[in-house]
């Protein structure tokens, strides 16, 4: 049926594909729209689930007062900072794993038994060690967005054609020249896919890192506001949040679809 679609619309002119596109893509966020404001005052009392547009005024005034503002760069600050690292260590360990036996015989272990842990499980000791505030927020997204980059890199590091590193070899390149002339510019396409896995992720262990252990950022003002039964600015606040992350995975995958425009 969606392949039935989609060369129905190939028919219309582009411009047209792009609009239809659009409508297609949005559908399940006014249903759900749809949904919310039905259920809204009908099954669940409009006290605690307030309307699409109650949520929506309430968006507006927190813009307009600039309030959000300042927790919302707290916030973006933390995701780029933990992501960032989670990208830098990610790569290094997934290459050096499969670049090196010692490397991965160390590191495969730690990896397996740390995959299943909830990184959000982690917060109450990274507390202990750096106190509430950023560099505890910082750790969870870092921990948390590590694993699919380093998975990533390590079966593309793995899966380098072996050709070219031979002849590279035969060459008398040495092993530093073949893992940047080689290895890394080979691994690019999947190390992007394990971000692009990451970055949702990131926003999701900011904001569980932020409701247990910050006195700012978005996770923060979600938190206060439901403790004080402000439910409009605490879906305002998640409606906010969500929109940003989506940006954000859209804008990383524009990204990404231009830099490896040549693959």
């Amino acid at each position: 049926m969606r392949y039935a679609t989609s060369r129905s619309i190939e028919v219309l002119p582009t411009p047209v594909q792009g609009v239809v596109n659009t409508i297609v893509d949005w559908i399940p966020l006014g249903i759900v729209v749809l949904v919310w404001e039905l259920v809204s005052g009908g099954i669940v009392a409009t006290d605690v689930l307030p309307a699409p547009a109650t949520v929506g005024a309430e968006i507006v005034d927190l813009f307009v007062s600039g309030e959000v503002f300042s927790h919302l760069f707290i916030s973006l600050f933390r995701v780029g900072v933990g992501l960032g690292l989670s990208i830098l260590v990610g790569v290094l360990l997934g290459v050096g794993m499969a670049r090196s036996d010692p490397v991965e015989n160390f590191f495969d272990i730690f990896l397996s038994m740390t995959y299943p842990i909830p990184k959000t499980a982690l917060v109450p000791l990274a507390i202990l060690w750096l106190g509430v505030g950023t560099k505890t927020a910082i750790l969870i997204v870092f921990l948390a967005c590590l694993l699919p980059i380093v998975l990533n890199a390590n079966n593309a590091a793995e899966n380098v054609d072996q050709n070219l590193v031979w002849a590279a070899q035969m060459m008398g390149t040495d092993e530093r020249s073949i893992l940047y002339k080689i290895v890394f510019p080979a691994t690019i396409p999947e190390i992007m896919t394990g971000v692009r896995q990451a970055v949702p992720i990131a926003f999701i262990a900011l904001v569980s890192a932020e409701l247990i252990a910050s006195n700012a950022g978005m996770g923060y003002l979600i938190l206060t506001s439901g403790q004080i039964g402000n439910y409009p600015t605490m879906f305002a606040n998640i409606v906010i949040i969500s929109a940003v992350a989506f940006v954000a995975v859209r804008a990383f995958e524009e990204a990404r679809g231009r830099l490896l425009v040549w693959t």
